[in-house]
Protein backbone atom coordinates (compact mmCIF):
# COMPACT_ATOMS: atom_id res chain seq x y z
CA UNK A 1 0.00 0.00 0.00
CA UNK A 2 2.83 2.26 0.94
CA UNK A 3 4.44 2.34 -2.49
CA UNK A 4 0.69 2.38 -4.25
CA UNK A 5 0.62 5.56 -2.60
CA UNK A 6 3.48 7.01 -3.51
CA UNK A 7 3.65 6.45 -7.21
CA UNK A 8 0.23 7.84 -7.69
CA UNK A 9 0.70 10.81 -5.37
CA UNK A 10 3.95 10.83 -6.97
CA UNK A 11 2.18 10.74 -11.03
CA UNK A 12 -0.49 13.06 -10.08
CA UNK A 13 1.60 15.72 -8.83
CA UNK A 14 4.04 14.95 -12.52
CA UNK A 15 0.51 14.95 -14.10
CA UNK A 16 -0.27 18.40 -13.07
CA UNK A 17 2.50 20.46 -11.99
CA UNK A 18 4.99 19.68 -13.63
CA UNK A 19 3.64 19.58 -16.98
CA UNK A 20 3.06 23.54 -16.70
CA UNK A 21 5.66 26.21 -18.39
CA UNK A 22 7.55 28.42 -16.49
CA UNK A 23 6.05 31.51 -18.03
CA UNK A 24 2.93 30.09 -16.26
CA UNK A 25 4.14 31.52 -12.83
CA UNK A 26 5.76 34.83 -13.72
CA UNK A 27 4.90 36.86 -10.57
CA UNK A 28 3.44 34.73 -8.54
CA UNK A 29 5.93 36.24 -5.67
CA UNK A 30 5.82 39.17 -6.82
CA UNK A 31 3.94 41.12 -4.26
CA UNK A 32 5.06 38.94 -0.93
CA UNK A 33 7.22 41.88 0.58
CA UNK A 34 3.92 43.42 1.71
CA UNK A 35 3.10 40.15 3.86
CA UNK A 36 4.08 40.78 7.24
CA UNK A 37 4.85 38.43 10.49
CA UNK A 38 2.25 37.87 12.18
CA UNK A 39 4.12 38.54 15.86
CA UNK A 40 6.50 41.39 16.17
CA UNK A 41 8.05 41.12 19.99
CA UNK A 42 8.54 44.16 22.20
CA UNK A 43 12.12 44.14 22.73
CA UNK A 44 12.26 43.39 26.24
CA UNK A 45 10.24 40.34 25.12
CA UNK A 46 12.21 39.62 22.51
CA UNK A 47 15.10 37.29 21.45
CA UNK A 48 18.18 39.55 21.19
CA UNK A 49 18.76 38.35 17.17
CA UNK A 50 15.06 39.62 16.77
CA UNK A 51 15.23 42.51 14.42
CA UNK A 52 12.99 45.08 13.14
CA UNK A 53 13.25 45.10 9.73
CA UNK A 54 12.14 43.02 6.68
CA UNK A 55 12.82 39.09 6.03
CA UNK A 56 14.44 37.85 3.64
CA UNK A 57 12.62 37.29 0.67
CA UNK A 58 12.67 35.54 -3.03
CA UNK A 59 15.92 36.35 -4.70
CA UNK A 60 17.97 36.93 -1.38
CA UNK A 61 20.07 34.13 -1.43
CA UNK A 62 21.37 31.55 -4.15
CA UNK A 63 20.29 27.82 -3.87
CA UNK A 64 24.62 27.44 -4.41
CA UNK A 65 25.06 29.20 -1.03
CA UNK A 66 23.74 26.36 0.76
CA UNK A 67 25.32 22.72 1.70
CA UNK A 68 23.17 19.74 1.24
CA UNK A 69 22.32 17.54 4.36
CA UNK A 70 25.25 15.25 3.51
CA UNK A 71 28.16 17.43 4.06
CA UNK A 72 26.62 18.27 7.36
CA UNK A 73 26.03 14.52 8.39
CA UNK A 74 29.78 14.19 7.84
CA UNK A 75 30.27 14.85 11.21
CA UNK A 76 26.69 15.13 12.86
CA UNK A 77 26.05 11.42 11.21
CA UNK A 78 23.48 10.62 14.66
CA UNK A 79 21.32 14.07 13.89
CA UNK A 80 21.33 14.20 10.03
CA UNK A 81 19.98 10.57 10.77
CA UNK A 82 17.25 11.72 13.01
CA UNK A 83 16.36 14.54 11.06
CA UNK A 84 15.86 12.45 7.60
CA UNK A 85 13.13 10.75 8.55
CA UNK A 86 11.53 14.22 10.11
CA UNK A 87 8.68 15.86 8.65
CA UNK A 88 11.20 19.13 8.41
CA UNK A 89 13.43 16.28 5.75
CA UNK A 90 10.32 15.49 4.57
CA UNK A 91 8.75 19.11 4.43
CA UNK A 92 9.40 18.88 0.27
CA UNK A 93 8.96 15.41 -0.34
CA UNK A 94 5.71 14.87 1.31
CA UNK A 95 3.32 13.22 -0.76
CA UNK A 96 0.28 14.09 0.91
CA UNK A 97 1.29 17.76 0.52
CA UNK A 98 2.27 17.73 -2.93
CA UNK A 99 -0.59 16.09 -4.23
CA UNK A 100 -2.54 19.04 -2.51
CA UNK A 101 0.09 21.33 -3.38
CA UNK A 102 -0.46 20.13 -7.53
CA UNK A 103 -4.14 21.21 -7.06
CA UNK A 104 -3.03 24.11 -5.87
CA UNK A 105 -0.99 24.56 -8.33
CA UNK A 106 -4.02 23.95 -11.39
CA UNK A 107 -6.87 25.46 -9.71
CA UNK A 108 -5.20 28.91 -8.92
CA UNK A 109 -6.90 31.66 -11.20
CA UNK A 110 -7.04 35.03 -9.14
CA UNK A 111 -4.02 36.69 -8.29
CA UNK A 112 -4.69 36.07 -4.71
CA UNK A 113 -5.32 32.82 -4.94
CA UNK A 114 -1.60 32.53 -7.06
CA UNK A 115 0.05 34.59 -4.34
CA UNK A 116 -1.08 32.48 -1.42
CA UNK A 117 0.03 28.75 -3.61
CA UNK A 118 3.37 29.92 -3.95
CA UNK A 119 3.88 31.24 -0.20
CA UNK A 120 3.82 27.27 0.69
CA UNK A 121 7.04 26.91 -0.74
CA UNK A 122 8.53 29.45 1.40
CA UNK A 123 8.42 27.49 4.46
CA UNK A 124 8.62 24.02 2.59
CA UNK A 125 11.20 24.41 0.62
CA UNK A 126 13.38 27.89 1.67
CA UNK A 127 16.15 27.66 -0.64
CA UNK A 128 14.20 27.40 -3.49
CA UNK A 129 12.09 30.17 -2.44
CA UNK A 130 14.61 32.52 -1.45
CA UNK A 131 16.62 31.51 -4.65
CA UNK A 132 13.69 33.07 -6.87
CA UNK A 133 13.20 29.96 -8.40
CA UNK A 134 9.70 30.17 -9.21
CA UNK A 135 9.75 28.17 -12.40
CA UNK A 136 11.17 25.19 -10.47
CA UNK A 137 9.45 25.21 -7.15
CA UNK A 138 6.08 25.90 -8.77
CA UNK A 139 6.38 23.81 -11.74
CA UNK A 140 9.17 21.77 -12.21
CA UNK A 141 12.05 19.88 -10.60
CA UNK A 142 14.08 21.60 -7.91
CA UNK A 143 18.03 21.19 -6.92
CA UNK A 144 18.85 18.47 -4.66
CA UNK A 145 19.73 21.52 -1.77
CA UNK A 146 16.68 23.27 -2.49
CA UNK A 147 14.08 20.13 -2.28
CA UNK A 148 16.10 19.00 1.03
CA UNK A 149 13.01 20.54 2.46
CA UNK A 150 13.88 22.72 5.62
CA UNK A 151 17.76 21.29 6.24
CA UNK A 152 20.21 22.26 8.44
CA UNK A 153 21.71 24.93 6.57
CA UNK A 154 18.31 26.81 6.58
CA UNK A 155 17.81 26.65 10.34
CA UNK A 156 21.77 26.58 11.36
CA UNK A 157 22.35 29.77 8.64
CA UNK A 158 19.28 31.94 10.42
CA UNK A 159 21.07 34.50 12.25
CA UNK A 160 18.01 36.88 12.90
CA UNK A 161 14.55 36.75 12.48
CA UNK A 162 12.12 39.97 11.34
CA UNK A 163 9.83 38.93 13.96
CA UNK A 164 7.62 35.29 13.87
CA UNK A 165 5.46 34.15 11.78
CA UNK A 166 4.84 33.79 7.64
CA UNK A 167 8.49 33.06 7.09
CA UNK A 168 9.95 35.80 9.39
CA UNK A 169 13.31 34.46 8.92
CA UNK A 170 16.76 36.38 8.17
CA UNK A 171 19.70 34.12 6.98
CA UNK A 172 23.85 34.66 6.35
CA UNK A 173 24.35 31.37 4.65
CA UNK A 174 28.01 30.85 3.80
CA UNK A 175 28.90 29.62 -0.20
CA UNK A 176 28.76 26.42 -1.27
CA UNK A 177 30.04 26.65 -4.32
CA UNK A 178 33.40 27.61 -3.24
CA UNK A 179 33.68 25.74 -0.29
CA UNK A 180 33.37 28.21 2.39
CA UNK A 181 30.87 27.36 5.23
CA UNK A 182 30.45 30.34 6.60
CA UNK A 183 28.65 30.67 10.17
CA UNK A 184 26.12 28.45 11.90
CA UNK A 185 23.88 29.38 14.74
CA UNK A 186 22.50 27.46 17.41
CA UNK A 187 22.14 27.21 21.09
CA UNK A 188 25.57 26.82 22.46
CA UNK A 189 28.05 29.35 23.26
CA UNK A 190 31.02 27.07 23.86
CA UNK A 191 30.64 24.91 20.38
CA UNK A 192 33.72 24.63 17.86
CA UNK A 193 33.58 23.00 14.59
CA UNK A 194 36.70 22.76 12.28
CA UNK A 195 34.16 23.18 9.00
CA UNK A 196 32.36 26.72 10.08
CA UNK A 197 32.07 29.26 12.06
CA UNK A 198 29.91 28.90 15.04
CA UNK A 199 27.84 31.59 16.73
CA UNK A 200 25.49 31.79 19.68
CA UNK A 201 21.56 32.51 19.01
CA UNK A 202 19.02 33.17 21.30
CA UNK A 203 16.41 33.26 19.43
CA UNK A 204 17.14 29.33 18.39
CA UNK A 205 16.61 28.80 22.35
CA UNK A 206 13.19 30.22 21.81
CA UNK A 207 9.62 29.16 20.56
CA UNK A 208 9.99 32.26 18.75
CA UNK A 209 12.65 30.26 16.21
CA UNK A 210 9.51 27.70 15.74
CA UNK A 211 7.17 30.38 15.18
CA UNK A 212 8.41 31.70 11.87
CA UNK A 213 7.35 29.01 10.00
CA UNK A 214 4.76 27.71 11.97
CA UNK A 215 2.66 30.55 12.20
CA UNK A 216 1.41 31.14 9.13
CA UNK A 217 -1.88 34.24 7.95
CA UNK A 218 -2.93 34.13 4.46
CA UNK A 219 -0.94 36.09 2.58
CA UNK A 220 -3.82 38.78 1.16
CA UNK A 221 -6.27 38.16 4.03
CA UNK A 222 -4.73 37.62 6.99
CA UNK A 223 -6.51 34.75 7.89
CA UNK A 224 -5.11 32.51 10.45
CA UNK A 225 -3.84 29.34 8.03
CA UNK A 226 -1.96 27.38 10.98
CA UNK A 227 -1.58 29.06 14.33
CA UNK A 228 0.68 26.85 16.29
CA UNK A 229 3.11 29.34 17.95
CA UNK A 230 -0.10 31.81 18.82
CA UNK A 231 -1.59 29.13 20.43
CA UNK A 232 1.44 28.34 22.37
CA UNK A 233 2.11 31.70 23.27
CA UNK A 234 -1.15 32.28 24.82
CA UNK A 235 -0.69 29.10 26.79
CA UNK A 236 0.14 28.30 30.36
CA UNK A 237 3.03 26.57 28.48
CA UNK A 238 4.09 30.43 28.17
CA UNK A 239 4.93 31.99 31.66
CA UNK A 240 6.19 35.31 29.70
CA UNK A 241 9.25 34.66 31.09
CA UNK A 242 11.42 33.03 28.62
CA UNK A 243 13.75 31.22 31.58
CA UNK A 244 10.46 29.45 32.76
CA UNK A 245 8.15 29.00 30.14
CA UNK A 246 8.42 25.54 28.37
CA UNK A 247 9.11 26.02 24.74
CA UNK A 248 8.49 24.21 21.77
CA UNK A 249 12.17 22.54 21.98
CA UNK A 250 11.22 21.18 25.59
CA UNK A 251 8.93 19.27 23.76
CA UNK A 252 10.03 18.49 20.36
CA UNK A 253 13.43 18.33 20.80
CA UNK A 254 13.92 15.92 23.70
CA UNK A 255 11.41 13.67 22.29
CA UNK A 256 13.35 10.17 21.57
CA UNK A 257 12.03 6.21 21.28
CA UNK A 258 11.98 5.97 24.78
CA UNK A 259 10.57 9.37 26.19
CA UNK A 260 7.62 11.15 24.46
CA UNK A 261 8.14 13.85 25.60
CA UNK A 262 4.78 15.92 26.03
CA UNK A 263 3.16 18.22 28.34
CA UNK A 264 1.99 14.85 30.28
CA UNK A 265 5.17 12.91 30.62
CA UNK A 266 8.62 13.47 31.58
CA UNK A 267 10.98 15.45 29.81
CA UNK A 268 14.44 14.10 30.30
CA UNK A 269 18.07 15.35 29.49
CA UNK A 270 19.71 13.29 26.92
CA UNK A 271 23.20 13.03 27.44
CA UNK A 272 25.63 12.73 24.52
CA UNK A 273 27.68 13.68 21.52
CA UNK A 274 26.00 15.88 19.02
CA UNK A 275 29.18 15.21 16.37
CA UNK A 276 31.76 12.18 16.34
CA UNK A 277 33.50 12.22 19.77
CA UNK A 278 36.57 10.85 18.05
CA UNK A 279 36.28 14.19 16.23
CA UNK A 280 36.61 16.05 19.55
CA UNK A 281 33.43 17.10 20.46
CA UNK A 282 32.58 17.71 23.57
CA UNK A 283 30.03 15.19 25.64
CA UNK A 284 26.95 17.29 26.54
CA UNK A 285 24.41 17.32 29.29
CA UNK A 286 21.48 17.33 26.57
CA UNK A 287 22.03 16.64 22.62
CA UNK A 288 18.86 18.32 21.22
CA UNK A 289 17.01 15.66 19.22
CA UNK A 290 15.89 16.54 15.66
CA UNK A 291 13.54 13.83 14.70
CA UNK A 292 10.67 16.65 14.55
CA UNK A 293 7.78 14.34 13.75
CA UNK A 294 4.92 16.11 16.41
CA UNK A 295 1.57 13.89 15.30
CA UNK A 296 2.31 12.72 11.41
CA UNK A 297 1.71 9.13 11.79
CA UNK A 298 0.94 8.67 8.80
CA UNK A 299 3.46 10.47 6.13
CA UNK A 300 6.51 9.14 8.37
CA UNK A 301 4.84 5.81 7.83
CA UNK A 302 4.37 5.88 4.56
CA UNK A 303 7.60 6.80 3.79
CA UNK A 304 9.07 4.09 5.44
CA UNK A 305 10.90 6.34 8.42
CA UNK A 306 9.70 3.77 11.37
CA UNK A 307 11.50 4.86 14.44
CA UNK A 308 9.36 8.27 13.44
CA UNK A 309 6.02 7.09 12.53
CA UNK A 310 6.38 5.58 16.52
CA UNK A 311 7.66 8.70 17.95
CA UNK A 312 4.20 10.22 16.47
CA UNK A 313 2.51 7.92 17.61
CA UNK A 314 3.90 7.94 21.42
CA UNK A 315 3.14 11.61 21.45
CA UNK A 316 -0.53 10.72 20.23
CA UNK A 317 -1.49 8.96 23.01
CA UNK A 318 0.06 10.81 25.74
CA UNK A 319 -2.10 14.15 24.59
CA UNK A 320 -5.61 13.59 24.87
CA UNK A 321 -7.66 11.84 28.30
CA UNK A 322 -10.86 11.36 28.50
CA UNK A 323 -13.17 10.80 31.81
CA UNK A 324 -16.79 10.06 32.81
CA UNK A 325 -18.08 13.53 34.41
CA UNK A 326 -21.70 12.46 34.50
CA UNK A 327 -24.38 10.05 33.10
CA UNK A 328 -28.46 10.15 33.99
CA UNK A 329 -29.89 7.84 35.62
CA UNK A 330 -30.60 4.79 32.91
CA UNK A 331 -34.35 3.94 32.85
CA UNK A 332 -35.75 1.53 29.96
CA UNK A 333 -37.73 3.64 27.28
CA UNK A 334 -36.51 6.94 28.54
CA UNK A 335 -33.78 9.07 27.00
CA UNK A 336 -30.35 8.78 29.05
CA UNK A 337 -27.01 11.21 28.99
CA UNK A 338 -23.48 10.57 29.22
CA UNK A 339 -21.45 13.62 29.64
CA UNK A 340 -17.66 13.08 28.70
CA UNK A 341 -14.58 15.06 29.78
CA UNK A 342 -11.94 15.62 27.00
CA UNK A 343 -8.39 17.35 28.04
CA UNK A 344 -5.73 18.53 26.13
CA UNK A 345 -3.40 17.05 28.80
CA UNK A 346 -0.24 16.71 26.54
CA UNK A 347 0.34 19.45 24.21
CA UNK A 348 1.47 23.25 24.23
CA UNK A 349 -0.53 24.26 21.70
CA UNK A 350 -4.17 23.36 20.50
CA UNK A 351 -5.73 20.34 19.60
CA UNK A 352 -5.54 19.88 16.64
CA UNK A 353 -3.11 21.88 15.44
CA UNK A 354 -1.76 23.04 12.04
CA UNK A 355 -3.47 22.82 8.97
CA UNK A 356 -6.57 22.12 11.07
CA UNK A 357 -9.14 22.45 8.33
CA UNK A 358 -7.66 19.31 7.19
CA UNK A 359 -6.87 16.91 10.45
CA UNK A 360 -9.18 15.10 11.84
CA UNK A 361 -9.72 14.34 15.48
CA UNK A 362 -12.93 12.76 16.80
CA UNK A 363 -14.81 10.69 19.46
CA UNK A 364 -16.13 7.43 18.58
CA UNK A 365 -18.97 6.92 21.12
CA UNK A 366 -20.54 3.06 21.82
CA UNK A 367 -23.45 2.45 23.98
CA UNK A 368 -24.50 -1.42 24.36
CA UNK A 369 -26.63 -3.30 26.59
CA UNK A 370 -25.59 -6.14 29.03
CA UNK A 371 -26.08 -8.79 25.66
CA UNK A 372 -23.84 -6.70 23.40
CA UNK A 373 -26.79 -5.19 21.44
CA UNK A 374 -26.05 -2.07 20.25
CA UNK A 375 -28.36 1.05 21.72
CA UNK A 376 -26.45 3.70 20.85
CA UNK A 377 -23.22 4.70 18.46
CA UNK A 378 -22.04 8.61 17.26
CA UNK A 379 -18.38 8.79 15.26
CA UNK A 380 -18.35 5.73 13.29
CA UNK A 381 -17.54 5.31 9.64
CA UNK A 382 -19.62 4.64 6.65
CA UNK A 383 -18.70 2.22 4.01
CA UNK A 384 -16.57 4.95 2.66
CA UNK A 385 -14.41 5.32 5.72
CA UNK A 386 -16.06 8.78 6.07
CA UNK A 387 -17.01 10.09 9.49
CA UNK A 388 -20.92 9.90 9.82
CA UNK A 389 -22.98 12.88 10.31
CA UNK A 390 -23.47 13.91 13.67
CA UNK A 391 -20.22 13.02 15.01
CA UNK A 392 -18.02 15.13 17.78
CA UNK A 393 -15.06 16.42 15.50
CA UNK A 394 -12.42 19.07 16.39
CA UNK A 395 -11.66 20.83 13.81
CA UNK A 396 -11.73 23.98 11.87
CA UNK A 397 -13.67 24.74 9.11
CA UNK A 398 -12.65 27.41 6.47
CA UNK A 399 -15.21 29.71 4.27
CA UNK A 400 -14.91 31.12 0.90
CA UNK A 401 -16.93 33.55 -1.32
CA UNK A 402 -19.28 36.31 -1.00
CA UNK A 403 -21.39 37.30 1.13
CA UNK A 404 -22.82 33.92 1.82
CA UNK A 405 -19.91 32.22 3.00
CA UNK A 406 -19.87 28.50 1.88
CA UNK A 407 -17.06 25.78 3.23
CA UNK A 408 -13.84 25.07 1.43
CA UNK A 409 -10.90 22.97 1.48
CA UNK A 410 -9.41 25.12 -1.27
CA UNK A 411 -7.17 27.03 0.90
CA UNK A 412 -5.76 30.04 -1.81
CA UNK A 413 -9.41 31.03 -1.95
CA UNK A 414 -10.22 30.92 1.77
CA UNK A 415 -11.68 34.10 3.52
CA UNK A 416 -12.87 33.53 6.64
CA UNK A 417 -12.74 30.90 9.63
CA UNK A 418 -16.78 29.18 9.88
CA UNK A 419 -16.18 27.25 13.01
CA UNK A 420 -13.56 26.24 15.00
CA UNK A 421 -14.06 22.99 17.56
CA UNK A 422 -10.83 22.74 18.90
CA UNK A 423 -8.75 21.97 22.94
CA UNK A 424 -6.94 24.72 24.20
CA UNK A 425 -3.56 23.90 25.71
CA UNK A 426 -4.57 22.06 29.31
CA UNK A 427 -8.10 22.91 28.36
CA UNK A 428 -11.13 20.81 28.04
CA UNK A 429 -14.41 20.46 26.32
CA UNK A 430 -16.64 18.86 28.14
CA UNK A 431 -19.54 16.57 25.45
CA UNK A 432 -23.11 15.29 26.09
CA UNK A 433 -24.61 12.81 23.90
CA UNK A 434 -28.17 11.82 24.81
CA UNK A 435 -29.74 8.43 23.71
CA UNK A 436 -32.95 6.78 23.87
CA UNK A 437 -33.09 3.09 25.86
CA UNK A 438 -34.98 0.80 24.41
CA UNK A 439 -37.42 -0.92 26.63
CA UNK A 440 -35.86 -4.19 25.27
CA UNK A 441 -32.75 -3.81 26.16
CA UNK A 442 -30.96 -5.47 29.07
CA UNK A 443 -29.33 -3.50 31.89
CA UNK A 444 -26.64 -2.45 32.58
CA UNK A 445 -25.37 -0.60 29.25
CA UNK A 446 -21.80 -0.42 28.97
CA UNK A 447 -20.11 2.73 27.15
CA UNK A 448 -16.93 2.87 25.05
CA UNK A 449 -15.14 6.01 24.18
CA UNK A 450 -12.40 6.50 21.83
CA UNK A 451 -10.46 9.90 20.73
CA UNK A 452 -9.44 9.34 17.00
CA UNK A 453 -6.98 10.79 14.18
CA UNK A 454 -6.58 10.85 11.32
CA UNK A 455 -4.22 13.04 9.03
CA UNK A 456 -7.04 14.03 6.49
CA UNK A 457 -10.92 13.20 5.81
CA UNK A 458 -10.99 9.96 3.32
CA UNK A 459 -13.09 11.78 1.07
CA UNK A 460 -10.43 14.05 0.32
CA UNK A 461 -8.32 11.61 -0.41
CA UNK A 462 -10.25 9.86 -2.62
CA UNK A 463 -10.75 13.43 -4.80
CA UNK A 464 -7.26 13.23 -4.99
CA UNK A 465 -6.08 10.13 -5.90
CA UNK A 466 -9.50 8.55 -7.36
CA UNK A 467 -10.90 4.89 -7.19
CA UNK A 468 -7.22 3.58 -6.30
CA UNK A 469 -6.99 5.74 -3.03
CA UNK A 470 -5.47 3.79 -0.23
CA UNK A 471 -7.70 3.72 3.24
CA UNK A 472 -6.03 6.29 5.69
CA UNK A 473 -4.73 5.02 9.00
CA UNK A 474 -6.43 5.68 11.99
CA UNK A 475 -4.83 6.25 15.38
CA UNK A 476 -6.60 6.02 18.56
CA UNK A 477 -5.34 8.42 21.10
CA UNK A 478 -7.33 7.76 23.69
CA UNK A 479 -9.72 5.34 25.45
CA UNK A 480 -13.03 4.99 28.09
CA UNK A 481 -14.88 2.23 29.20
CA UNK A 482 -17.61 2.37 31.35
CA UNK A 483 -20.67 1.11 32.59
CA UNK A 484 -23.97 3.23 33.20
Amino acid sequence: MKRSMLLLMTTLLTGSALAWAADDFRGWSRDHGKVSPTWVLPKKMAPQNMLWTVPDMAGSHKSGNFHEPDVCGGCHASIIGQWKGSMMGNAWNDPVFLSVYATYLKRAKTHDEQSETAMCSRCHTPIGYLDDDQARYLGGKLPAVSASGVSCDVCHSVAASAGTGNGAFILQPGNAAKDEAGTKFGPRSDAVSPFHGSAPSQLHTRSDMCGMCHDVGHAHNIMPIENTYTEWRQSPYNTGDSETSTHCQDCHMRQDEKHPATGSTPRPDLPGFSADEGMGAKKRDHIWQHNFVGGNLAVTALLGHNPQAAMAADRLKNAVTIEEVSASPVQKGTLATLTLKVTNSGAGHYLPTGLTYVREMWLDVMVTDADGKLVYRSGDLDEKGNIRTGAVIYKTVLGEGGRERKPTFFLPAAVQILSDKRIRPRGHSLEDFTFSVPGTARLPLVFAAKMRYRSAPQWLVDELLGAKAPQLPIFDMAELRGTL
